[in-house]
């Protein structure tokens, strides 16, 4: 069995003793040489570990403080606005009692109100009549005159028989003329038809004391989204942004998709790349999101790396230096000793490598077979042989000449090594355009698929060959396998394998012959004992 470097050594032991002492010098300097490498290399890889590590921390820590943000602040939202609800629920539920729809003013405004409705960042509940027009209002006895028919959450209600609470876009309020987002309630008649809306309201500023109050000024951009992905707020706030629909936007589709989560994805609103951590907020179509710049999360790290990495490039560039200044005496000899190593390999792919098709040569092919024909006795595992053959070569090679002959050898060596795995079966070119393929521990029914698939693929090129009958570039293959078939040596094995061929060839080739046991006389040998 070859071994690399057997040659070298063998040279080593027949030379006088010095030149075996210069040998090991050599070798001495490459170990040294290649210890330091290693060193540089695992000082570099531990140094990089490391930084990676302290990167992947920076973005864990920045993500964790964006979630406990972003959950804080949807808790509060989602907890105020049910509470909210809860008022709005109650004059919904009154109104639809006619006993309160006609008391008193003044008794209807304690039965329908209570102190919710009036809560810090909330503004005043109305109820409209079916045609827009108000009919009572948290805010005092007696009702401020105007219409809302032309409201987003009126139109909505009188089209929809919707008994859910509904969000509108952030808007100017009539009542305080300030931005707000409207909460609104259905209110239907005892039929089902529509009697009114009972509408409240939530203040804008409302959710940037919010922001304010839980710091968002450090976590980059958060931003809430109403209905439609219109910005409701934004911190750092800018009052030119408010209203401004992000719908189209590849992130806010991201964010549509769960009801939480994070991902790197392009701003909203701006240029760049930002790391998004956002969450729904209930069951309202509502979003909350941060978005940092990858910039400012690993800016901290950055700096921190700039100087780890300054000091090992620093320790690097001194032990290589040192290291090269060694090696420099030793360098021809170094590379006299690669030289032949090199031949040496090259000698042995040269001596086992068909040359035109890449696969192995009858050589190896030899070699080979001997050794797995010896383990498949030993062992009495499965061991198939298949044997390719070019249908018609000749007449391939008459007609479209022998450059083109070698070109669909290539090509039937390319179908043989995509059907076959190369960590396990073992492709040869033994002839001209004859080829084989060891299989061990292979069966017939699992060879005879293998060899299909190498004969459909070769037919599969639509290679034009006028002398075959088939038209095309085919190939024939013969399949013998022990112990079904029944061998003394190898070369019993490849001529049963030769006779499947012949046989295929026989019956109109393009075609896979496989030799069962009672096709030959020839009978198993026993492992030698």
């Amino acid at each position: 069995m070859f071994v690399p470097g057997m040659e070298l050594r063998a040279l080593t032991m027949s030379s006088p003793p010095t030149m075996r002492q210069s040998f090991r010098w050599t070798r001495s300097a490459i170990w040294l040489s290649a210890f330091n490498l290693l060193a540089i290399v695992g000082l570099c890889a531990v140094s990089a570990f490391m930084l990676w590590q302290m990167r992947l921390d920076a973005a864990r820590r920045a993500e964790i403080a964006a979630r406990i943000l972003v959950q804080v602040l949807g808790r509060d939202i989602a907890r105020n606005i049910e509470l909210y609800d809860l008022s709005l629920r109650a004059v919904v539920d009154g109104m639809k009692r006619s006993e309160v729809a006609k008391a008193d003013p003044e008794l209807r405004h304690m039965i329908l109100f209570d102190r919710a409705a009036t809560a810090l960042g909330f503004g005043n509940i109305i109820v409209l009549d079916a045609t827009g027009n108000v009919i009572t209002s948290s805010q005092s006895v007696t009702p401020p005159t105007f219409n809302s028919a032309d409201r987003e959450y009126f139109r909505y209600f009188a089209a929809h028989a919707d008994d859910e609470l509904h969000v509108s876009p952030p808007s100017i309020s009539r009542l305080s003329g300030q931005p707000v987002i409207m909460l609104s309630r259905r209110i239907s008649n005892p039929d089902g038809s529509f009697a009114g809306v009972a509408a409240g309201a939530i203040f804008l500023d409302y959710f940037r004391g919010l922001f304010t109050a839980a710091g968002a000024e450090h976590a980059g951009t958060v931003t809430l989204y109403g209905p439609g992905g219109s910005i409701a707020m934004r911190e750092p706030f800018d009052p030119r942004q408010i209203g401004i629909s992000v719908a189209d936007t590849a992130s806010y589709r991201e964010i549509l998709k769960t009801k939480s989560g994070s991902f790197l994805g392009p701003a909203m609103v701006g240029q760049g790349d930002r790391q998004f951590v956002f969450m729904h907020i209930g069951d309202y179509p509502l979003q909350l999101s941060t978005a940092v710049p990858p910039a400012e999360i690993y800016a901290d790290w950055q700096r921190k790396a700039l100087g780890l990495g300054s000091v090992v490039l620093c320790l690097c560039a001194v032990t290589m230096l040192l290291t090269w200044l060694f090696g420099r005496e030793l360098t021809q000899r170094r590379r006299a000793e690669e030289a032949t190593a090199a031949l040496n390999l090259e000698l042995k792919r040269l001596a086992t490598t068909d040359a035109l098709t890449g696969l192995f040569n009858r050589r190896r092919f030899d070699e080979a077979l001997a050794r797995e024909w010896r383990r498949s006795v030993r062992t009495r595992q499965p061991l198939s042989l298949l044997i390719l053959d070019a249908d018609c070569f000749k007449g391939f090679n008459d007609r479209y000449g022998h450059q083109r002959g070698d070109e669909a050898l290539k090509l039937i060596a390319r179908s043989i090594e995509a059907a076959t795995d190369p960590s396990h079966d073992i492709a040869c070119r033994i002839g001209g355009e004859e080829f084989a393929v060891i299989l061990p521990d292979t069966d017939a029914t699992a060879a005879e698929i293998v060899a299909n698939r190498i004969r459909e693929a070769v037919s599969g090129w639509k290679e034009p060959h006028a002398a075959n009958p088939h038209g095309v570039l085919t190939v024939s293959g013969g399949l013998a396998q022990i112990p079904l078939t029944a061998a003394a040596d190898p070369h019993a094995l490849v001529a049963a394998a030769d006779k499947a061929l012949y046989e295929a060839k026989r019956l109109g080739r393009n075609r896979v012959g496989v030799t069962s046991r009672g096709a030959s006389h020839l009978r198993l040998a026993s492992a030698p004992q």
